[in-house]
């Protein structure tokens, strides 16, 4: 039992001859201050319920479009997570593809590396074959050079060139010759 039913119980009691039996009787009929105050916030209530339902009434307007919006929105983000699939699909494949390359350029590296310590003996060679060239060149120039000079002396020396070498000269000066050359002359062809 409560405070107040208590406090009410004793009052009956205490105010028999108040109201006697009957007040007696009516005590476990009265309402507690409790309940009163309970009833008195709902009337209270009750009076604010117009303004709450015609504040729900704006709300259900308002957001009456928001089921239409939901449901493009659902559509919207179905699409992006298809799209978002086939990216990651994409990605996917790219990055194996980007680990391929990355295989292939490694080994590629490791080739032209072993193709640069085998070709850095041949690069030596090649340097020496080529100061090689340049010398035995500056040698067939000077060969060259002596070999015309020889040619030339020869040509002199035997009057191939048209000109009276030594040896005829000096055979003119001995059987008393003509300086003329020798070719021009017909009888000079049969001796």
């Amino acid at each position: 039992m409560s405070e107040e039913d208590a406090t009410t119980q004793r009052r009956a009691s205490e105010a028999p001859d108040q109201g006697g039996v009957l007040t007696s009787l009516l005590a476990p009929l009265r309402f507690p201050a409790r309940v009163l105050d309970a009833l008195g916030e709902l009337v209270e209530s009750v009076r604010d319920v117009p303004a709450i339902r015609s504040e729900l009434a704006v709300v259900r307007e308002r957001t009456e479009p928001l089921g239409d919006m939901i449901a493009t929105l659902e559509r919207i983000n179905e699409g992006l997570a298809t799209r978002l699939d086939a990216v990651l699909q994409v990605i996917t494949a790219l990055e194996s593809e980007r680990s391929h390359l990355n295989r292939t350029v490694g080994g590629l590296h490791t080739k032209v590396d072993a193709l640069h310590e085998d070709l850095a003996p041949i690069d030596d060679r090649l340097v020496t074959l080529e100061r090689t060239t340049r010398e035995l060149a500056g040698d067939v120039n000077s060969i060259r050079n002596d070999v015309v000079g020889i040619k030339d002396d020869i040509q002199r020396v035997t009057g191939l060139r048209g000109e009276r070498g030594p040896i005829e000269r000096a055979r003119d000066k001995l059987t008393g010759g003509d300086d003329t050359p020798a070719r021009g002359r017909p009888e000079a062809r049969g001796s």
